[in-house]
């Protein structure tokens, strides 16, 4: 393709100036170099393009055709040329591409959504793609830009950057509490029912710190999910306890769903990383990405908005009569 294109220039050069003379002056390439492109079009073509004379050249039919399309060609080829320049400087000054982040599910739809959505106000040129982990059709590690998750993958070439540290509470609903009574210990929530991840974030039994001492949470059963999202709802339809991030919950606790159940206790808080191969770090919407997320970590409430509500029960509908 490369000494095609070669061939189709050397004939237009040479069509332009009208001779090889004037060709040669024009673009400083020597009539014998000329010549003998031309000639090998011809050959590669099957026909005489243009007739030849010392002082001049004319084109046969098939010539004066066969420069349309010459033409044509090398237009496109420029216009196409100028426009892959482009989009690749804008890609290498990262104004431009596509980001694809993968985040596991408390993530996706709160934080890093927020996140995303700044990033594009930013960088309106960049084609964003947010993927939830942990699902069927959940790309794989080597397929993403970043993973914004809770535990790093142990993969090589993948390094894990430190974006922040989450903290997490005890939350259930005020119907929860005002039909089981509230705890004032951490003793007494052996009576109680908890909502828990069926592959939990912490030890099989998470530890609660006060200022003075720590205590083991054991509940009298629980109540499991593989999702928080369901783990959060089953909390505000007043199935039990749950021990969830608080920025997760902020929206419920505003809008008084949820409230904090041994606010004083505390289980450590939860280390925060985006993963990414190492090779991907050069692209600077990446890094721009990375930079965003690590500044917005410190008000992370203020990034998640999605409010779970309570499922309405019977008691909730209130006949009306009829107009008579």
């Amino acid at each position: 393709m490369e000494m095609e294109l070669k061939l189709i220039e050397a004939f237009a050069l040479i069509m332009r100036a009208g001779s090889l003379t004037k060709a040669e002056t024009q673009t400083g390439m020597s009539k014998a170099t000329l010549s003998r492109l031309l000639r090998r079009l011809e050959e590669e073509l099957g026909v005489q393009l243009l007739s030849r004379s010392p002082r001049k050249v004319v084109p046969t039919d098939a010539g004066r055709a066969f420069h349309a399309h010459c033409e044509a060609l090398l237009a496109d080829v420029s216009g196409r040329w100028e426009t892959a320049r482009h989009e690749v400087q804008e890609m290498a000054t990262g104004s431009k591409g596509r980001l694809r982040i993968l985040a596991d599910n408390h993530f996706t739809t709160t934080f890093v959504c927020n996140i995303t959505r700044i990033f594009l106000e930013q960088h309106p040129n960049i084609r964003c793609e947010l993927d939830a982990a942990g699902r069927e059709d959940s790309p794989r590690m080597e397929d993403v830009d970043c993973y914004v998750c809770a535990e790093a993958p142990d993969l090589p070439d993948v390094v894990a950057k430190l974006v922040g540290r989450l903290t997490y509470g005890l939350y259930a609903s005020p119907a929860y509490l005002k039909a089981n009574g509230t705890p004032s210990s951490p003793k007494e929530l052996t009576a109680h029912t908890s909502i828990t991840l069926r592959k939990p974030e912490f030890a099989s039994t998470p530890v609660l710190h006060s200022e003075q001492t720590s205590q083991p949470y054991v509940s009298r059963f629980s109540v499991s999910t593989n999702d928080y999202w369901v783990m959060k709802t089953f909390c505000v339809d007043g199935l039990g306890i749950a021990l969830l991030p608080d920025f997760f919950v902020s929206p419920e606790v505003n809008f008084g769903s949820l409230v904090p159940v041994l606010p004083t206790w505390k289980p450590e808080r939860r280390r925060i990383f985006v993963a990414y191969q190492r090779q991907r770090y050069a692209a600077k919407k990446l890094q721009a990405f990375i930079a965003l997320l690590s500044e917005s970590m410190g008000d992370i409430k203020a990034s998640n908005s999605c409010l779970a509500r309570a499922r309405p029960t019977a008691n909730d509908y209130v006949s009306t009569p009829a107009p008579r």
